[in-house]
């Protein structure tokens, strides 16, 4: 399915801690950053493909343009997330998973979906463990 010569990375991105900000400062500041979590996807990775909002906090980046580029894209957008500040909130984080169409031929979208799911998911385990954060609260 995926074995075209064109270029591609799949981005997983996920919100941390937004049950527990719904949980604590209400249903405005959940609004608030996912609003906040989608335009600065926007900003930093629009020029570069498409972004799709898939469920209350999670969204997909298809990028076709620059691909060579994703590691200074990357940062960009982290930059942006750590410039980032509401009314209700002072800060933004974001968990993400990367595939590139390099590492091997694909199946099908959601082969290349759980690689990136189980990325993202390893990047969001690795930010608990380090803000001493249990996910289960």
């Amino acid at each position: 399915m995926c074995t075209s010569n064109t270029e591609w990375a799949y981005i997983s991105l996920d919100l941390n801690d937004l049950k527990q900000t719904n949980d604590l400062l209400g249903p405005s500041a959940r609004d608030e950053l996912i609003c906040a979590a989608s335009n600065c996807m926007k900003f930093a990775f629009a020029p570069y493909g498409k972004i799709y909002r898939i469920g209350g906090d999670e969204f997909v980046v298809w990028i076709q343009y620059s691909v060579s580029n994703l590691d200074s894209i990357l940062p960009g957008f982290y930059a942006t997330i750590h410039e980032w500040h509401g009314k209700h909130l002072n800060s933004i984080s974001v968990s993400y998973g990367v595939v590139k169409s390099s590492e091997q031929d694909f199946d099908s979208v959601q082969e290349i979906s759980k690689f990136a799911d189980e990325r993202m998911y390893q990047n969001k385990k690795d930010y608990y463990t380090m803000s001493c954060n249990d996910r289960r609260n």
